[in-house]
């Protein structure tokens, strides 16, 4: 993982690219993933679980859908039967959370298995509960087919909704570590051919969002080198240059507080209470913190 710039932790953050993707799958329907449904997407929601866990959960894609339910997206690309444990807790946690806004919507459990994956039991079956996936499957997808319609397409300047799907998903239409690195590459290498902004942008995003647990830090590299000044490429460096201002600061009204804090200790003047609402960036047991460290200078 990229860690010596906040640019590049910017790039690798999916929360950026699946925020772009998402909010361009806005009126596209379920079946471009290959699922037999033709309801549209109307929203999209935050993908991030905050529940009371040692880690926090985060779901790949949460849709809102014409008909007034909820679609919550995963891929694998390795079978686990333990994976039903977290979907049951997406499941859940978004039931509570739309709860506690007075709503009970339906709720779809939808996961694209790459092409390492046959057909498999798609569900978790238990006496008190059953938590059933809707799966797609891109093992058998004509990879080399998809291929040739998104380069002739390309060529021919009618890229459709369907195309650019396929050129998101074309890297998890292969089997093997290799080839799904080198396909990466093809696709990013093709979107950015995309002469519509916003078709690239879309495409560049969700290819950088489904690859996300499968690309390796070589193809990253490439991916960074490659991306340059497109549209996305910007705006994500856009947004970690935002980031690391907002960490300095962030960081310099820390300091200052602390500093503060510690000038109002040193006059005597001042109970830890006083200093605490005079100084409300810091809690009481902080100040008490640094109150300890100056007794022992």
């Amino acid at each position: 993982m990229y860690k010596d710039t906040d640019t590049e932790i910017a790039y690798q953050n999916k929360d950026i690219v699946a925020k772009l993707f998402g909010e361009r799958m806005k009126g596209k329907t379920l079946s471009l993933f290959g699922l037999e449904s033709n309801l549209k997407v109307v929203d999209v929601k935050p993908t991030n679980l905050p529940v009371v866990r040692a880690k926090e959960l985060r779901m790949d894609n949460l849709f809102e859908l014409e008909d007034g339910s909820v679609a919550i997206l995963d891929y694998e690309s390795v079978f686990k039967k333990e994976n039903f444990i977290k979907y049951g807790r997406y499941i859940m946690d978004v039931s509570e959370r739309y709860l506690r806004e007075g709503k009970d919507p339906d709720i779809h459990m939808i996961v694209l298995y790459t092409a390492d994956i046959e057909n498999v039991e798609a569900a978790f079956v238990k006496t008190a509960c059953r938590i059933k996936a809707e799966a797609a499957y891109l093992v058998g997808v004509p990879s080399k087919e998809w291929l040739g319609e998104i380069k002739k397409s390309l060529s021919e300047g009618m890229i459709t909704d369907e195309i650019l799907m396929r050129l998101i998903l074309l890297p998890l239409t292969y089997k093997g570590e290799e080839r799904k690195q080198k396909a990466i590459q093809t696709c990013v290498e093709l979107a950015i051919q995309i002469p519509d902004k916003a078709q690239e942008t879309f495409a560049l995003a969700g290819i950088l969002s489904f690859t996300d647990k499968v690309i390796n830090e070589e193809t990253r590299r490439y991916i960074k080198e490659v991306l340059g000044m497109t549209q996305i490429g910007m705006m994500l460096v856009e947004e970690g240059i935002q980031k690391g201002i907002q960490k300095g600061i962030q960081k310099g009204m820390r300091e200052e507080a602390t500093q503060t804090a510690i000038n109002m200790l040193k006059s005597g003047k001042f109970s830890f209470e006083e200093i605490r609402r005079y100084v409300p960036r810091l809690s009481i047991d902080e100040i008490q913190e640094i109150a300890r460290k100056m007794e022992t200078v």
